[in-house]
């Protein structure tokens, strides 16, 4: 009974995997570099041998499958002709649900945290995951949709490796996560149309809490049962009247401005440079 109940115990312990087909070079090289062991099987163009010679050579020391095919091959097994003379079957662990004492933690790292709500379409994540990457995230909240649109083979291709750069969690009901992060972190909402101009205001600086970013995929932005939840709600002008911007294109629009920098006043330096050199003279 006791060897029973341990094989089950290690059976709930390891991880779900989801099966994901990574196409195109950059995608799977970065596989490769942050997460070797999640690539399984490899097909590729005999004109990419030479970038994949590294990986090939890995696979061959793992016992695993690789082999150079024709274009035809590769559409067959890509299932459409986007795979950008590489395709990797790989398998990916679900994303981790939020425990108790992530917020804490993950305020002590200092980091913003990208929300995804309801995001359902791959492509959008896969842009938006390349933009988080480049703006200093390092973990994304998943739901809704976003959740199983997160874990589509469109998503990690266009994301060009920058999923592989990112923790993914799954938010599970929205509210009641939004409030308990709500104490460690600044909740900042997107809306379309709605809330206050990106241009007529300064980023938002909270000491001590970073940054969540809440990104919404309906009509108005952010989902109403999340709207009250942020403290500071957003949006990035356009024409009048117009409301084209999607997920993507809000992040790709608003988090750079939002997480930008700031610059300090350009005398500042020759100024602090002249007092330095007074006390040096001095001393």
């Amino acid at each position: 009974m006791g060897r029973v109940l341990e094989k089950c115990c290690y059976l709930m312990s390891v991880p779900r995997l989801r099966a994901v087909n990574v196409c195109g070079l950059p995608a799977v090289l970065a596989c490769f570099r942050k997460r070797a062991r999640a690539i399984k099987q490899l097909w590729f163009s005999p004109e990419l041998s030479k970038p994949l010679d590294a990986l090939c050579e890995w696979m061959a020391g793992e016992r695993l499958p690789f082999a150079r095919v024709d274009g035809r091959e590769l559409a067959r097994v890509a299932r459409h002709d986007m795979h950008g003379g590489v395709v990797a079957f790989t398998t990916r662990p679900e994303p981790a649900l939020v425990k108790y004492a992530d917020p804490s933690e993950w305020q002590a790292a200092g980091t913003p945290l990208v929300v995804l709500d309801d995001v359902g379409d791959p492509l959008q994540i896969g842009s938006i995951a390349r933009v988080s990457v480049a703006m200093g995230v390092r973990r994304l909240l998943l739901a809704g949709r976003a959740v199983e649109a997160a874990y589509n083979e469109r998503a990690w291709s266009t994301a060009c490796g920058a999923l592989d750069e990112l923790a993914l969690n799954d938010a599970g009901e929205l509210p009641p996560l939004l409030r308990g992060l709500g104490g460690h972190f600044c909740i900042v909402g997107f809306t379309r149309p709605g809330g206050r101009r990106v241009d007529d205001l300064k980023p938002i600086r909270v000491p001590g809490r970073p940054l969540v970013v809440v990104i919404g995929d309906s009509p108005g932005g952010v989902g109403g049962n999340v709207v009250g939840k942020c403290e500071h709600l957003l949006h990035i002008p356009g024409v009048a009247g117009s409301s084209l911007f999607n997920a993507a294109d809000t992040v790709a629009f608003g988090l750079p401005w939002l997480l930008r920098k700031e610059r300090k006043p350009a005398g500042f330096l020759a100024k602090k440079r002249a007092r330095e050199a007074v006390r040096s003279q001095a001393a």
